[in-house]
C-alpha cells in the first residue's frame, strides 16, 4: 500500500503492507429453480480488522462489526463441478482512513466448487471491492440426499 501521510511534522511518503482479517458467519436459504440450479439468500454477521502498523507515527488501524446479506445463484454444470455468482450488501465495502469509518455498498463475487469425494469439495471464490480477494478452501456437505 502506498500513501502520503500529512501531520504536524510534514508530508511523508509511505510504502508498506497491511493485515486484513475478515470473519463472516451467517444463515441462508436456497430455492431450487431447476434440476441443477438454486437461488440463495443469506444474512450474515461480518467482522473486519485492518492493521496498518504505523506510517510516520500515525495510527490508521480500524475495525468494525455489522450485519450483511447476499443474494446469489449456483448451478451444477457437471456432477462434480458447481459454479456460483452473487452480490453481497456489506457495511464494510470501503474504508475512509481519514476518519476510520467504513461505508456501505455492494460487492460482487464468483466462485466454483469441485466435489473431490462425496460430501467433500474444494472451493474457490473471488470477490470484488476495495479489498478484492481470492480464497481457496474446503466445504463439507452433511446432506445425504
Amino acid at each position: 500500500m502506498a500513501a502520503v501521510v500529512t501531520n504536524d511534522q510534514g508530508d511523508f511518503p509511505a510504502q508498506d503492507e497491511f493485515d486484513l482479517t475478515t470473519i463472516r458467519g451467517g444463515l441462508g436459504f436456497k430455492y431450487s429453480v431447476g434440476f441443477n440450479t438454486d437461488i440463495y439468500a443469506e444474512f450474515s454477521y461480518d467482522s473486519i480488522d485492518l492493521d496498518f502498523g504505523s506510517f510516520a507515527g500515525e495510527n490508521f488501524d480500524t475495525d468494525d462489526q455489522d450485519i450483511g446479506g447476499s443474494l446469489g445463484v449456483r448451478s451444477m454444470v457437471t456432477d462434480d463441478i458447481e459454479l456460483r455468482a452473487w452480490g453481497r450488501y456489506t457495511n464494510h465495502e470501503t474504508v475512509n482512513l481519514s476518519n476510520g469509518e467504513f461505508d456501505t455498498g455492494i460487492v460482487y463475487g464468483a466462485g466454483f466448487g469441485w466435489e473431490i469425494v462425496r460430501g467433500l469439495s474444494l472451493v474457490g471464490d473471488y470477490e470484488s471491492g476495495q479489498f478484492s480477494f481470492w480464497s481457496l478452501g474446503f466445504r463439507v456437505d452433511l446432506d445425504e440426499d
